[in-house]
């Protein structure tokens, strides 16, 4: 599963990093964001810069429960005000209470609470998205997707599977199956699946080095794949990888896009610049 120049030139290109960009850079880049919805998670803010860019771009911003507690804390009463979300949804047991009251009282956010303990306040978010839009399919950018807790992470991983790989036409009802492209995102790396479809496409992922790299890997969740990469400093042909024997981590890519073929999905996770 070598590639070929006619996988090359046959890629479907792949801009989750867009996200990060400034509109001068996009439009240097000739690139547009599509629309996204933005929710925050449970996870501290520190890059600032990385927040406002990501919030400017999104079309919906929500917090998923004690993600209000990070938005607010990382920011200061002069800033707070501009960064509202439109909504705030969980089970509300992290939901601080006078962060609560100043975001119900002060701003007029909408706070919904759903007591199911079947999901995370990720997919509340993701479920009150398609309740307040039933027709839309907005691509999504998770926040806090990735680091703290270990079984949150993972959860994550689970999440955007569920979105992308395995929900079916018959899911399509289901506020919680719906198909979306979801991206996570943390103060540090920006994380999602390719192919997001079909094993064994080849896509060519834009990986501007203005915001992310070098560093990068290539993950094998679904278990053994066979991957060809081009454009890494270390790149590779019809290369097995699977956890317990070799995993192709702490790569690095060379310029502003690389290409990536596997024969199963897998999780692409980059470097974000500071």
């Amino acid at each position: 599963m070598p590639l070929t120049q006619k996988d090359l030139d046959s890629a479907v290109t792949v801009d989750r990093a867009a996200v990060l960009l400034s509109s001068e850079e996009l439009a240097s880049s000739g690139r547009t964001v599509a629309p996204y919805a933005l929710i925050v998670l449970n996870q501290p803010i520190s890059n600032l810069a990385l927040l406002e860019r990501i919030w400017s771009n999104a079309t919906v911003r929500a917090c998923a429960d004690g993600g209000a507690n990070r938005l607010y804390h990382a920011l200061d009463e002069q800033t707070r005000p501009k960064f509202k979300p439109d909504f705030i949804a969980g089970d509300l047991d992290s939901l601080k209470p006078e962060i609560r009251e100043f975001y119900e009282s002060e701003l007029s956010v909408p706070i919904h609470y759903s007591p199911d303990q079947y999901s995370t306040d990720f997919g509340k978010c993701l479920v009150q998205l398609s309740v307040m839009n039933p027709e839309e399919r907005l691509a999504i950018v998770a926040l806090g997707g990735t680091g703290g807790r270990v079984d949150q992470e993972f959860h994550s991983y689970h999440t955007i599977f569920t979105h992308e790989v395995t929900a079916t036409p018959e899911d399509e009802s289901a506020p919680d199956r719906r198909r979306r492209q979801i991206t996570l995102l943390s103060d540090d790396s920006l994380t999602f699946l390719i192919p997001p479809k079909d094993g064994g496409q080849t896509v060519k992922i834009f990986t501007p080095r203005s915001a992310v790299g070098p560093t990068c890997g290539l993950i094998p969740i679904l278990g053994p794949s066979v991957i060809s990469i081009k454009g890494f400093t270390w790149d590779v042909e019809d290369w097995p990888t699977s956890f317990g024997t070799q995993v192709s981590t702490s790569n690095a890519m060379e310029g502003d896009e690389v290409y990536v073929k596997s024969d199963k999905t897998i999780i692409f996770t980059l470097e974000i610049r500071r």
